[in-house]
């Protein structure tokens, strides 16, 4: 593998006083600040997405950054050169950990079962690049928001068939999580809430999300995973009501959850619903 980042060495710590554009000031991996080196106070974590996919593209323009890495995009040898360009950048950052949804490291194919086979194909050569080095996987998950199938969500959808395809993604997901060994599970369900009320069953949706994330629980523990479940509740990104955050942004427990909508009188009309959520992502409807 040829050199990506050329004329970029590993990133030293020069202290507050130099001038170094590609120092560190004040992160100083192996100073102990507690009883432990800073470097446990902070393990950081190259995100697949932002730093080897964003291409700097916003809704009115085109892309500033160039991903490609010396090939075509959409193709297995992008895929690994992706690969090749991450493994250098966290060495020559000293970054330990990487984090990754499954459509970040290969192509979607039309069927999934050529996506899992490209899943395969390039978690094998990720798991040799990680070998000889102290690099691990902090996270996985699926993305179950960037295809238009999950407009009107992932766990949360009407359509029996959306609903498999995401069991299925979230099950492979899961197997390379625990294939690389990985310390969590991510839930972000950017589709999963409502635009309006007039045509959403929240008692519905709410037991299919829970229903979907149990499963995706139990079968991580009866695979071997014996990491922590997180749930990433980011409001309004993109959905104007997201349940991730209006449930889980809660401590576990019993959750009463009243959300208001205008109606066309613009009368403020609650919508009461009630979960119980355990430590373990067990989501009961109660009423």
């Amino acid at each position: 593998m040829s050199e990506i980042f050329k004329n970029i060495p590993v990133i030293p710590f020069e202290g507050p006083a130099s001038s170094n554009p590609l120092a560190f000031k004040y992160y100083d991996a192996d100073r102990v600040i507690l009883g432990k080196p800073m470097k446990e106070h902070l393990p950081f974590a190259m995100a697949w997405w932002h730093n080897l996919c964003a291409a700097g593209t916003d809704m009115f323009g085109r892309d500033t950054a160039d991903k490609s890495f010396g090939c075509e995009k959409g193709t297995m040898e992008h895929a690994k050169a992706k690969v090749d360009a991450g493994f250098e950048f966290m060495q020559k950052l000293g970054i330990k950990y990487f984090c990754f949804h499954d459509v970040d490291i290969v192509p979607e194919a039309e069927d999934i079962n050529e996506t899992n086979r490209r899943l395969d194909e390039i978690t094998d050569y990720i798991l040799e690049k990680m070998r000889g080095t102290d690099i691990k996987c902090l996270w996985g998950t699926a993305n179950m928001f960037s295809s238009p199938r999950f407009m009107n969500g992932a766990g949360s959808t009407n359509s029996v068939d959306v609903y498999c395809f995401a069991a299925a993604q979230i099950k492979k997901a899961l197997e390379l999580t625990v294939k690389f060994g990985g310390n969590g599970y991510v839930f972000w369900g950017g589709r999963e809430g409502y635009e309006t009320l007039l045509n959403t069953d929240m008692g519905f949706e709410l037991d299919n999300l829970a229903r979907l994330m149990t499963m995706a629980r139990d079968y991580g523990r009866k695979i071997g995973f014996k990491g922590d479940f997180y749930v990433e509740p980011k409001p309004k990104e993109p959905t104007k009501h997201q349940y991730d955050f209006v449930i889980f942004g809660k401590e576990p427990g019993v959750s009463n959850i009243t959300i208001y909508y205008n109606t066309s009188d613009n009368t403020r009309q609650p919508v009461n619903v009630r979960l119980s959520v355990d430590k373990n992502l067990n989501a009961t409807r109660l009423s």
